[in-house]
Formats: structure tokens, sequence, C-alpha cells
């Protein structure tokens, strides 16, 4: 039991809306996502129940013993339905971007190739560069999201968030003997020059704090989730390493029936609302009207009550 008495509630095991869904077809739930190094992330999210209501009712004047077909593996001679794709591009950019956030990375790099390479053999220049760092006795956590060259589509490089050592003349070395390795050769030194296969390329990420660092970092390495790298390369879509262990998120159902409500009910529920100025005690990001979420902000907290 936490010993916070502010603390939420744990939710129920089984979490079901608080209304009945075929007569309040639209409801309102919050998922607090914790992490291990930062504050939580808040998510309110208007939850429709319009399809469910629709397909028993198509079941139940046709007669029929189900309400939902049996799914099918999908025919990959058939085009990716767009709306799919689109669903599958938005869940991979949450699952970088919060992945990156447990992470807590300490800084943003680039891993570039001179040559010109498929992604498999890319992800094998990979493996066997953070094999070369397990060998040597150097931590590095990381996610990387492969990206395609912005003037030359067939050309990839990978973004890397990572925390551990930043001796970077080492990191140079291990890419290089990974890079020649794929054709044979053996080197023992950072290459130079023409004769250099790759580069490290450090990218400066400006902010105020750790907290909102990690968290720009965060943001900016799950844009490069675009939906050719959702389509190309299926379940390629970013490569984590082990360890990073992403807590499951509480999940809880509002009594309220309408965003506003649920917003502030939602606040409340997390001891993030300002009492004294009936608002909420953190900047909302509102990117549509179906979900509202926030990064819990120690400096802004207001006391609970």
């Amino acid at each position: 039991m936490s010993s916070d008495p502010f603390a939420p509630p744990p939710p129920p095991a089984f979490p079901v809306p608080r209304h009945p869904w075929h007569s309040e077809q639209t409801q309102y739930r919050v998922k607090v996502q914790p992490f291990s190094r930062l504050p939580e992330e808040v998510t309110v999210q208007k939850i429709s129940f319009d399809r469910d209501f629709d397909a028993y009712h198509r079941a139940y004047e046709n007669g029929q013993s189900s309400c939902f077909p049996r799914r099918r593996r999908p025919d990959p001679s058939k085009p990716v339905d767009p709306e799919c794709q689109e669903r599958a591009q938005r869940r991979a950019k949450t699952r970088v971007r919060l992945h990156v956030t447990e992470l807590a990375p300490e800084a943003l790099v680039t891993f570039t190739t001179r040559e010109t390479m498929p992604l498999e053999a890319l992800l094998s220049c990979w493996q066997h560069f953070t094999r070369l760092l397990r060998h040597n006795g150097i931590e590095y956590e990381y996610v990387a999201v492969p990206e395609r060259h912005p003037s030359n589509p067939d050309h990839l490089h990978l973004h890397v968030a990572y925390r551990g050592e930043t001796n970077f003349s080492m990191l140079r070395r291990l890419w290089h003997i990974a890079l020649e390795a794929r054709h044979g050769r053996r080197v023992s030194a950072i290459l130079r020059g023409a004769d250099s296969p790759g580069n490290i390329d450090v990218q400066k990420v400006k902010s105020r704090d750790q907290i909102r660092k990690i968290r720009k970092i965060a943001r900016y390495i799950s844009k490069y989730i675009t939906k050719d790298l959702i389509s190309e390369f299926n379940q390629k879509r970013y490569w984590p390493s082990k360890g990073i262990d992403l807590q499951s998120a509480r999940v809880y159902w509002l009594d309220s029936l309408n965003a506003v409500d649920a917003i502030k009910e939602a606040c409340i529920l997390v001891g993030q609302w300002d009492h004294e100025i009936g608002m909420p005690g953190q900047n909302l990001f509102n990117p549509s009207d179906r979900v509202c979420w926030f990064a819990v902000d120690p400096d802004r907290t207001p006391p609970p009550f």
C-alpha cells in the first residue's frame, strides 16, 4: 500500500466503464503512465461504443450468433488500409516515445554509413556493434530508429537515444569495426576521410533542465516513425535494448460524460488540479477531440487537497 496519503487509489484489476455502454455510448477514461526516473504522464481519452452498439444491434436484427466476424490473417497481396496504417503509426510512435522516456537518455546521436545497405544489413551491423560494446564492458542502453536519408530514400541511417558511456572515440572505433566486418575486413582503429565507412553525429538538444531534455529527445526520435517505415519494415520499426522495463499504465474510468468535466475529474484524481484558481495545474496538450494528455511537471504541481 502506498505511503503517500494523496496518491490516487490503485485501479481495479479489471477496470470497466462507470455507465452502461449501451445507454451512454461515449464515456471517458484516464491512463496514468508511470516511469522509473521521470514524473508520470496522464492521458484522458474519449471512448466511443458506437461500433459495439451497431454491431450488437445488427447481429440481433440478422439473427447472428456472433457480433463480430472472426479475424483472418491479412492478405499480403492486398493494399494496406490507410486507416489501419495510420493507427499502426500512432501506436508505434507512442511506444517509441514511452520507451525513450523510460530510458531517460543522456544524448541523441545519429549512426551513419557511407555504403547504402538494406535494413537487414544495417540491423546486422548494429547487432555486431552492440556485441562489441558488451565485449568491451561498456554499459549502453538505447532505443534506435531507422530512417531514410532525405535526399536518397535507399540510404538508411539510425537515430539512437541512449544512456551510458559517452567516449565517442571508442564508439566510432567499434562502429567502424562492425561496418567493416560485414565485408570480412578487420580494423582496429578509427578510419578517416575517404576510408571511413560511417560516422556518429551528436545531436545537440537544448533544454532548461534534464526532465525537459529527456522528453524533448523522446518526441524528437518518435517523429521518425513514418508511414513507409510502418508498411515496409513491418515489425522492425524500432530496436530497444534489453532491460528497458516500461511499467503498465494504470487505467481509471471516469464518471464524467463530457470532455471538460472529464479533464477536471482526471486532474483531481492524480492531484493535478489547482483548487485556488479552478484550473489544471499543468499545461494540457489536446491534439484532437478524443484525447488530452499532460506530463506532470514537478515545478508546477499544486499541493493536493
